[in-house]
Order: structure tokens, then C-alpha cells, then sequence
């Protein structure tokens, strides 16, 4: 119990619980805050004498993906994460490792990385967040500064990888199919009491949790495999990662002794080589690789791309012109891709959100074609609901008419059954209620948008009995 005793407690909590009061799902209230001495002291106790055990999680939040596919994120309690955490924030230098090409693992506590990166752009966790161009689910992060390099540095090494005719014309691309819900949690918890020698108790701790967090769907049968997709996400982050480093180890010499190149972020594989063949032979090595931990690959999810189909795919030249500065050939840009959009696929996704990011910057860039790009895209259910906060905040800045704005917004949120973008909606009308005032929002127009969308979410608990509450009280 001694390790315990000096990971688990207040004063290591107040982050964790901080960074819980301000997420889209506000878990932790101020009267909360202000009992964490002795909501500690007592899940201390329960776990001297062995009578803890994860409660009944709140709920599920719904992010949509495609087609009526939904990830369900479980609500879990304050106390439960506190001691998730706490755990693993104190193995996060076992769980990161850097390793060449591998992405999506920094620690929530940042250390010196291997590419330092000029970050003088930006300045605080909010100017991090509001930057960012991929998956909603990472908005909540501990650490936005340390997720944003991270994230810079891997596109940074796409682009240039991209850019390199040397490494071959093809690419190959692939994810790992259910990665979450298939780590198996008596292997993952034995590769950590091999690496960390003296922690028995915390590991032990650990599998305790992971076994028995889910039980409001599978009660009180341990489970064998599945980390939660938790809200503040870094935690399972790190633990995912570091299951896969067996396959990283392997699979960069695989990838090194066949010249080809390899790039991972999170779950999703890239290849390049110097044919389809060789890096179809290439992925499916890195198949076996992966079965030997209970692993395989989306075979729906694997694609063929050139090297120039590949950056079109990913909006590179876009990204560059935004990075640079340039409005004219940001604009030229942006017109090149809406021609060839949707005939042509591409992540719009990162084209909208990194719009969003140029236009708030430089005002210059909002011409009416930009303009109208933006306002027609976030017309539709799929891109307004991916966005965060600070993006939902830029998106009334730059298309003004925000309460006619506002109305849309929730009007098209409501027509979908899926939590999250509602709760995310809730949360920016709460935090950022001064600004929308300062603009000449009227702030009962505001409480009335949060009641529109609580009244339509009756099949939400947690949007319904957590969020709106939540946000009217803090309003006030």
C-alpha cells in the first residue's frame, strides 16, 4: 500500500478533477471540488481493505463515426478515474517510449521529445485545443500543448514523407480493427509488472479497475479484454500504446530490412514502399505481428494510395499554406479541393477545421468564397458535429449572425439521436456565455438554447441530468 499511498491522494487528484469540472461532461462540480480531501481519504480506505470496486459508470456518450455507426464513450465516475489516472500518469515513463515514425503517445506530463518543434505560436492550452484537426474525442486531453506538438510533429514527418519520391510511389494504409475493446487486459498487466519492477500493488490496483469498470453492462463477471475510451482520454491513450510496442518494435526492423517506411498514429498504419505487392506482403507480416497479441487489422479500413493521391487524400499542400501564413495560395488551394470534393475524396474533416484555424487568424482570409465553403460544410450534421468548443467559438466569429447561427446549429444537432455533439454544443454555449454576450448575444436567448436542447435529449441521461444543469448553474 505504501506506492499507493503516494500516488493516490488530494493533491495528485486536483488536476485530474480540474480537468473533469471543465469537460464537455462536468462530472465534478464545485461543491464536488471542494470535498476531494475526503472523497480521497475514503477511496484510500476502501482500497487498504479491499472493499473497492469501480461503481456503475453514469452512462455512454455518443460520437457519431459513418452511417449510423456510433462509439459509445463511457461517463465514468470521478472516483473510478481518479484512481485510473493516478495510476497510470505514475507509469508514464514506462508507457511512452519514443520510437521512430510512432505518433499519438505523449505523456500528459510533457518531457523533452526527441523533435522539438517551434512552439512559440502557441501559448496556452486553450490556443493548443482550438489548433487542433483531427477526432473530437482527444478535445479533453490533460496535457493540449503536449498533444499538439505531438500532432505537429507527425504531419510534419506525413508531409515530408509525402514529399519524398525516394521512399518509393505507393502507400498502403490500414487501422487496428476495435483496438480498444480487444486489449487483452491479463497480457497488458503482465508486460507491466516485466517492465516495472516494485509496483505490484498498483498494477494489481490497475486490473482491478479494468476488469470490473464496465458493470453496468457486464456486472460483476471480470473482464479479460477492453480499456475503456474514457473522456479525458490520455490514460487508455498511453496504456494502448504502449500494448502495441511489442508490434512497433518488430514491425519498424520488418519495415527498416524491406525499405519501406513506416508511420503509425494511434491506431492507424501507414506504409510507403516501392510497390502494392511488396507493402501488401509488408502488412500482412505486420497481420502476424499483431495476432500474436489478440490484434488484427480493419480490412474494410485498408486502402491503396500513390504518393500524390495520398497527400491530395490528406490535404497536405492545404495544411502547409495555412502553416506558412499564405491567404492567396491557402484560397487557391481550397478551391482546388471543393472542385475535385466529393468526386475526389479527401479528410474534409481536416479541411474544414483547419479553415476554421486561417480564418480566425487572419481576416484577410474570409473572403466570401471561404466564407461560403464554411458555412455550407458546417450546414451539414457530419462536420458541425465533430467540432469542439474553441471551433464552435471561431465559427461565430468568422460567419457572424450568431444567433441565427446558433438556431441552425441546434436545430440540425437535435435531428440526430447522438449525445456528444449535443453535450459539446451545451458546453460551448456555457464557457464561452461572456463572449457570446460581449457580441451582443442576449443571455436568456442562451439559457433557452441549452433548455431547446435538454428537452430533446430525453434519451440522454447524461445530457439531460449532468450537462444542461451543469451549464445553467454556471451561467447563472
Amino acid at each position: 500500500m505504501n506506492d499507493l499511498a503516494s500516488i493516490i491522494n488530494a493533491q495528485n487528484a486536483r488536476p485530474i478533477w480540474r480537468k473533469l469540472r471543465a469537460s464537455i461532461v462536468p462530472i465534478v462540480s464545485n461543491e464536488d471540488y471542494r470535498e476531494i480531501e475526503s472523497v480521497v481519504n475514503s477511496l484510500c480506505n476502501d482500497i487498504k481493505i479491499n472493499r473497492y470496486i469501480p461503481e456503475i459508470c453514469h452512462g455512454y456518450l455518443g460520437y457519431p463515426k459513418s452511417s449510423g455507426c456510433t462509439r459509445f464513450v463511457p461517463i465514468i465516475s470521478k472516483e473510478d478515474l481518479t484512481i485510473y489516472y493516478l495510476l497510470a500518469l505514475s507509469f508514464q515513463d514506462y508507457l511512452v517510449k519514443d520510437l521512430p515514425g510512432v505518433y499519438g503517445a505523449w505523456r500528459s506530463v510533457p518531457m523533452n521529445a526527441n523533435k522539438e518543434l517551434d512552439l512559440s505560436s502557441i501559448q496556452s492550452e486553450e490556443d493548443a485545443v482550438e489548433n487542433e484537426v483531427i477526432d473530437p474525442y482527444f478535445s479533453d486531453t490533460l496535457s493540449k500543448k503536449a498533444w499538439f506538438k505531438n500532432w505537429s510533429s507527425f504531419t510534419e514527418l506525413m508531409a515530408e514523407t509525402c514529399r519524398d519520391s525516394t521512399i518509393g510511389n505507393y502507400v498502403l494504409v490500414s487501422d487496428i480493427a476495435n483496438f480498444y475493446d480487444t486489449i487483452d487486459i491479463n497480457r497488458l498487466c503482465e508486460n507491466l509488472r516485466s517492465d516495472i519492477q516494485g509496483h505490484n500493488d498498483s498494477i494489481s490496483l490497475l486490473k482491478h479497475f479494468l476488469q470490473y469498470w464496465d458493470r453496468r453492462v457486464k456486472g460483476y463477471i471480470p473482464s479479460s479484454k477492453g480499456i475503456p475510451q474514457e473522456i479525458i482520454s490520455d490514460a487508455s491513450r498511453m496504456l494502448a500504446n504502449y500494448y502495441l510496442r511489442y508490434f512497433d518494435e518488430k514491425f519498424i526492423d520488418l519495415c527498416r530490412s524491406s525499405k519501406v517506411t513506416y508511420i503509425r498514429w494511434a491506431d492507424d498504419i501507414v506504409i510507403f514502399g516501392s510497390s502494392p505487392r511488396k507493402l501488401e506482403n509488408i502488412m500482412h507480416r505486420g497481420s502476424r505481428l499483431l495476432l500474436n497479441i489478440g490484434l488484427n487489422l480493419n480490412a474494410a479500413k485498408t486502402r491503396h494510395y500513390t504518393r500524390v493521391e495520398y497527400r491530395e487524400y490528406r490535404v497536405l499542400d492545404l495544411l502547409d499554406h495555412i502553416n506558412s501564413g499564405s491567404v492567396q495560395k491557402y484560397e487557391t488551394e481550397l478551391k482546388r479541393i471543393v472542385k475535385r470534393h466529393p468526386s475526389k475524396p479527401c479528410r474534409i474533416d481536416t479541411v474544414i477545421k483547419a479553415s476554421l484555424n486561417m480564418l480566425s487568424k487572419h481576416k484577410d482570409a474570409r473572403t466570401l468564397f471561404s466564407k461560403n465553403f464554411l458555412d455550407q460544410e458546417l450546414a451539414k450534421f457530419e462536420n458541425l458535429s465533430m467540432l469542439n468548443e474553441g471551433q464552435l467559438w471561431k465559427k461565430c466569429l468568422i460567419l457572424g449572425n450568431i444567433e441565427k447561427n446558433i438556431r441552425r446549429d441546434i436545430e440540425i444537432l437535435i435531428a440526430y439521436p447522438y449525445a456528444a455533439p449535443r453535450a459539446t454544443y451545451i458546453s460551448f454555449l456555457a464557457k464561452y456565455n461572456k463572449r457570446l454576450v460581449g457580441l451582443g448575444l442576449d443571455l436568456n436567448f442562451i439559457r433557452r438554447s441549452i433548455e431547446k436542447i435538454k428537452s430533446y435529449s430525453g434519451s440522454s441521461e447524461i445530457v439531460e441530468k449532468i450537462c444542461c444543469p451543469r451549464a445553467v448553474k454556471n451561467i447563472g
